[in-house]
């Protein structure tokens, strides 16, 4: 079974090695999807989604309405900071693909042991910038012994 929820939020950020339009502050309406497959319980639940937002909710919580800094670019730091305006330092840069990368350690690394005791073997996350762009991560959290090697999802 699989099963997914979807969030909203808003956040600015710049690539400044970025060689196009994206190495100026700009931002997006970002659309987040977590996705969850497993068994179900006996009930017919895998994970309850009221549950799955408790997870998730803190860190749309912490970047909407904000934007999104790479720790190296301390020259946007400075100008935010001289601004007053709300702002989150990442250890890398604020791709679509890093955003994307991030959310799927950070559920397993808030909820792994939960999601695994509710029968989750995995998870995937997409993160959309844009209606027609996004990156998705899948990883498994536990190896399943029946499937071929290519179709494992990464280990994450």
């Amino acid at each position: 079974m699989k099963i997914a929820k979807r969030f909203r939020f808003e956040a600015a950020h710049r690539l400044p090695w970025h060689p196009g339009a994206c190495r100026h502050l700009h931002g997006h309406s970002y659309r987040l999807t977590v996705g969850l497959e497993g068994t179900p319980d006996a009930r017919g639940i895998l994970v309850d989604f009221q549950d799955l937002k408790r997870v998730v909710q803190p860190l749309i919580d912490t970047w909407d309405h904000a934007t999104l800094v790479a720790s190296n670019d301390t020259a946007l730091q400075e100008v935010l900071e001289t601004l007053g305006s709300r702002y989150v330092v990442l250890p890398f840069d604020s791709t679509a693909e890093n955003l994307c990368t991030y959310v799927a350690h950070h559920l397993i690394h808030e909820a792994g042991d939960w999601l695994r005791a509710r029968g989750v073997r995995r998870l995937w996350v997409r993160l959309a910038e844009t209606e027609t762009s996004f990156a998705e991560i899948e990883c498994a959290l536990v190896h399943d012994v029946h499937s071929e090697p290519a179709a494992h999802a990464e280990a994450c």
